[in-house]
């Protein structure tokens, strides 16, 4: 697969992990929703519109977006009511809505899903994946809250995003055709990285989310390069506080033998003040961390 061909972007015979399938789906459910609750679906303005793609930047409170049902207001992020309401569920739910007035929205985000996220997951595995997913996600969430934080973001462009560098990471001589034109995934991902940062340097009015896609890809790039380090470290960890337990409960077993040593010569009354609270503490200890 490392050098594979991709036809349009999917390699042709991969099967579809049952994660990928099953966010798919969710996302497409989620969409479905919204149309079903939305009640202005005719009324779409550029002053209204939600996508990733987020609603036109205004310093404006939330009653100022009539326009959107109450699902959509429910579970898009929307930093004022994320951080000042505390409804922080947002920061996961917003992935999972995207703009109804344009469906190519949802339908890019998924492709490329398809397209990236099997070969990613198994690298990563099932459990790491979905983690790099959904924590990119809120990553980039918190990103867009940061520089735009009057305005409303759905879409799950920043998880994306994460799954592209992570694939052009994992392989980065994959050729894809991008635009009829071939390409390796490192290069993809430069022209992508590149013109996000051209467009959060000099931000323009057309409703797209630029620094979420700039998180997710800083995102995913630091858990491809570093995950593994810090899973590695934490088990090191692990095993310290592991083997600093055993060489306490030894050395508490060794005093509590010395002192009833002790007992048995000389008789519990001769045992000190401070001996008798060390016997204490130590079956309190025992019955605490008894295996």
């Amino acid at each position: 697969m490392r050098n594979n061909r991709l036809i349009f972007g999917i390699n042709i015979g991969s099967k579809w992990t049952q994660v990928i399938m099953v966010l798919i789906i969710a996302n497409a459910s989620v969409f479905m929703l919204q149309l079903l609750f939305s009640t202005v679906s005719s009324q779409w303005s550029p002053q209204t519109i939600v996508s990733d793609v987020q609603v036109e930047y205004t310093p404006v409170q939330h009653r100022s977006y009539p326009a959107f049902d109450t699902f959509t207001k429910l579970f898009w992020l929307y930093p004022p009511d994320a951080l000042g309401h505390g409804w922080l569920w947002q920061f996961f739910t917003y992935m999972f809505l995207h703009s109804t007035a344009n469906p190519w929205h949802l339908i890019f985000n998924m492709l490329v899903l398809w397209m990236f996220g099997s070969e990613v997951e198994r690298v990563l595995g099932s459990r790491r994946f979905l983690t790099l997913y959904f924590t990119a996600g809120i990553f980039a969430g918190i990103c867009n809250c940061i520089f735009t934080p009057w305005t409303p973001m759905v879409g799950a462009s920043g998880a994306i995003f994460a799954i592209e560098i992570a694939f052009a990471m994992y392989f980065p001589n994959s050729t894809v055709i991008f635009y009829f034109f071939p390409i390796k995934a490192k290069y993809l991902v430069m022209i992508f990285t590149s013109i996000t940062i051209f467009n959060c340097i000099l931000p323009r009015s057309n409703n797209i989310a630029h620094f979420a896609h700039l998180g997710g890809l800083v995102y995913g790039f630091l858990f491809v390069q570093y995950s593994y380090r810090v899973t590695e470290y934490l088990q090191k960890w692990q095993m310290y506080q592991h083997e600093k337990e055993i060489v306490k409960k030894q050395e508490l077993r060794a005093k509590v033998d010395e002192i009833l040593e002790k007992v048995n010569r000389e008789g519990l009354k001769n045992l000190t003040r401070r001996e008798r609270s060390f016997l204490k503490s130590a079956s309190k200890w025992y019955k605490k961390n008894k295996d």
